[in-house]
């Protein structure tokens, strides 16, 4: 997914302006860092980050109370892009595998049964044997 997402990029970010629209603009904010203001807080929960590519806001979903920046940090960016694709693997490994696993974390939990994602092709080009983990990963 590293190679996928930021090509082993640790500084890698990326604004998506189509879900700044549709989630954050002009919308109220659940949680802003003391000393950071809510416009710079929405533009941040609107960018991925670092090696896995973590939205910001989906960070901020799953407990990430640190600055944006600190997930360009290896170990905090893949901490956190790990903690929310293990929720994933929880929640849509036995309804479909680790296909509908990557579109979730690609597209939203929403999108994960969508065939139309190309996704999972994309990242199983990068594993070993072009195969998927075993069910007890």
């Amino acid at each position: 997914m590293i190679m996928v997402e930021s090509h082993g990029n640790p500084f890698a970010t990326r604004f998506e302006p189509a879900f700044f629209d549709r989630y954050l603009k002009n919308k109220p904010l659940s949680f802003v860092p003391p000393g950071c203001s809510k416009d710079t807080e929405a533009i941040g929960r609107a960018t991925s980050w670092g090696l896995l590519q973590i939205m910001g806001e989906t960070a901020r979903t799953i407990g990430f109370r640190g600055w944006f920046g600190e997930l360009l940090t290896p170990e905090i960016g893949l901490e956190w892009g790990c903690r929310y694709l293990a929720r994933l693997r929880d929640r849509f490994l036995n309804t479909g595998g680790w296909e509908v696993v990557c579109r979730a974390y690609n597209g939203g939990p929403g999108n994960a049964h969508n065939p139309a994602n190309t996704y999972p092709a994309k990242v199983l080009e990068h594993l070993p044997g072009g195969v998927w983990p075993q069910e007890g990963f």
